[in-house]
């Protein structure tokens, strides 16, 4: 930049003006030692429509309160008002119900359906339904979407009585505190959620993905992909398992409570091409990753602050991520553990 044309005194001010906004920008940033050397990124973004059913994979996504726009805004209930879900090995054709999403239409699609299923959302008949969701304390009240979708849910999946429900916006449905994991809501205020089961947000990072699978193949198992781990959003750019000691993040601009650690269950063992279920990568994950209370962790809980709550905002692959904070415990539980 050629500075040439200012004087002595215009110089220096111009040059103290930058210098200002560099320290600005390393102070809003905790790990400044990152920044010098460049932030991380989001490198993908999902959405799941129907809970428990196939991704959607985004290139960006609208920030709402309860998730992101669409996300778990359906789920598949059986015949006595239980929710569905793969955990049940009679269940695991869920994950081969593709869903896409816009503000007018669910479409879902199935192997060896010819036809997919179409719902206008706007005119859908829907009926009140009383029913259990995973992680709720009491039955929430969802609407039933009627006979055609669950006939074809039922040919698809094979799962008797299968109904689909959605969460209605005026839903009153908040985060759940997973006891085992020992962290309370970051926000005095209520934080909705969607029919996800603990949180609005799920972050994970491809460098603990990594790692994971670097100590699966020296145990001679096969690596595994982010599907097993159903995130929201995806990082890179951090140190393996440096997530778990985040406790406030910006992304794309948007700040976030990084809440609680995401325990892993069942799910993770199932592959999502085959069906086919075993051990990986929760016997791996249990060499290292298991705490005194029994959770196994792989990604982070996100609640957004207050401040975006009513506002909503995009987030999009490629978009910075920053940590503002960090959580003193726990990056003292990871520098021992990884650091």
């Amino acid at each position: 930049m050629d500075l040439s044309w200012l004087g002595g005194e215009d110089l220096y001010l111009a040059l103290s003006i930058v210098a200002a906004i560099v320290i600005l920008r390393i102070v809003q940033c905790d790990d400044w030692s990152r920044w010098l050397g460049g932030s991380p990124r989001v490198t993908d973004l999902f959405i799941y429509p129907v809970k428990s059913c196939a991704e959607m994979k985004v290139k960006t996504a609208r920030m709402m309160p309860r998730g992101f726009e669409g996300d778990r805004r359906f789920q598949c209930t059986d015949s006595a008002g239980k929710y569905c879900t793969p955990r049940d090995d009679d269940k695991a054709k869920l994950f081969h119900i593709v869903p896409t999403l816009t503000a007018e239409e669910l479409v879902l699609t199935a192997p060896g359906q010819r036809e997919p299923l179409r719902l206008n959302l706007p005119t859908a008949k829907t009926s009140p339904v009383d029913v259990e969701v995973l992680c709720a304390p009491d039955k929430q009240r969802l609407l039933d979407y009627g006979d055609a979708a669950g006939a074809w849910l039922e040919r698809s999946t094979g799962i008797a009585g299968v109904r689909l429900s959605g969460q209605p916006k005026d839903s009153k449905r908040v985060c759940v505190v997973n006891p085992g994991q020992g962290d309370s809501i970051p926000t005095a205020d209520d934080a909705p959620v969607s029919l996800a089961d603990e949180a609005p947000y799920l972050l994970t990072s491809s460098e603990s993905l990594a790692d994971l699978n670097k100590r699966l193949a020296a145990r001679g198992k096969p690596a595994v992909d982010m599907r097993r781990f159903r995130p929201n959003i995806v990082i890179s750019g951090l140190k393996p398992w440096e997530e778990d000691c985040i406790r406030r993040v910006s992304i794309g601009g948007v700040e976030f409570w990084a809440w609680q650690r995401c325990g892993r269950c069942k799910m993770t063992t199932i592959d999502r091409d085959t069906l086919a279920c075993g051990p990986e990568p929760l016997a791996t994950l249990n060499t290292f990753r298991e705490r005194a209370n029994g959770q196994r962790n792989f990604g982070m809980h996100l609640i957004p602050v207050n401040a975006y709550k009513s506002t909503g905002a995009q987030i999009w692959c490629g978009g910075e991520v920053c940590v503002l904070e960090y959580d003193k415990e726990r990056r003292k539980e990871w520098q021992r553990l990884f650091g």
